[in-house]
């Protein structure tokens, strides 16, 4: 089935149960394991297709070569600009969108992950702390993140941050955990095993980020639980710390993720 959320988005939920997650590999809804009727599938797209050009919301987006600072372009297709082309039988043009931030990720040789090309659900073992390494935030990041995404004064405008209680810019929280969600998906997660994350709980920012700090992230295995229904897989939860070069906690939550289970033949 297809409905409207809140902000007028159209989700998929599973015609059985109601569930909006849904395996990828399999195509099955993950509570009650129904398949998801491909017609269902592809009137989503269309519905989203059609949000997408109501709103001028990009599809998908061309990003640029790292450090080349060219601003990207939303890809053909995307957009009301594209829609009418495509009715006219015309091109569709390029749009210019701002450009993608490139937080600066720094390698540590010492009592750190190297990114993951391989790990299973057997190598989360509960209790093992994963050091992922530092991000440095910039204040220029902060202010285009905080226009883009979370436009209030003490992110967007230094001089109004200045006055607040906060004494000067700060990050954004979703800044943070974005930071945050880099290394983790990097040097955490795997591209083999990592299928889908039902949530998270307990996301506190309890101090702010500013400009110049660099952002250290710690994550312990907290217990991992192969999953009763399916034996391909299993549930890992683990304790994500956020800290910075003090030794301050700036993040804390508790991340689920779904990961696969070593093959027979891996």
């Amino acid at each position: 089935m297809i409905f409207d959320n809140p902000a007028g988005a159209p989700e998929l939920a599973c015609n059985a149960c109601g569930c909006r997650w849904f395996d990828r590999m399999t195509g099955a809804c993950y509570e009650c394991g129904e398949p998801v009727p491909p017609e269902d599938v592809q009137a989503f797209h269309a519905a989203l297709a059609a949000y997408q050009a109501r709103r001028g919301l990009a599809a998908a987006e061309t990003a640029p070569a790292a450090g080349t600072g060219a601003a990207p372009t939303l890809a053909a297709g995307c957009g009301p600009a594209a829609a009418r082309a495509a009715g006219s039988g015309q091109a569709a043009p390029a749009v210019t969108l701002p450009t993608l931030l490139h937080p600066g990720v720094f390698v540590e040789e010492k009592a750190m992950e190297k990114a993951m090309e391989e790990r299973w659900f057997e190598d989360y073992h509960p209790g093992s702390v994963h050091e992922l390494g530092s991000v440095e935030v910039d204040a220029d990041e902060i202010v285009h993140f905080g226009r883009l995404w979370d436009p209030q004064p003490m992110h967007t405008d230094a001089e109004a941050a200045a006055r607040s209680p906060f004494g000067g810019l700060i990050a954004s929280g979703w800044h943070t955990a974005g930071l945050m969600m880099r290394l983790y998906a990097q040097r955490y997660l795997s591209p083999v095993s990592s299928i889908a994350s039902p949530g998270m709980e307990e996301l506190r920012w309890p101090n702010a980020v500013r400009p110049g700090d660099r952002l250290s992230v710690r994550v312990t295995v907290l217990d991992a639980r192969p999953s009763a229904s399916r034996p391909d897989r299993g549930i890992v939860r683990s304790l994500v710390e956020v800290r910075n070069q003090d030794g301050e906690l700036v993040m804390t939550m508790r991340a689920a993720n779904m990961i696969l289970r070593r093959p027979a033949d891996a």
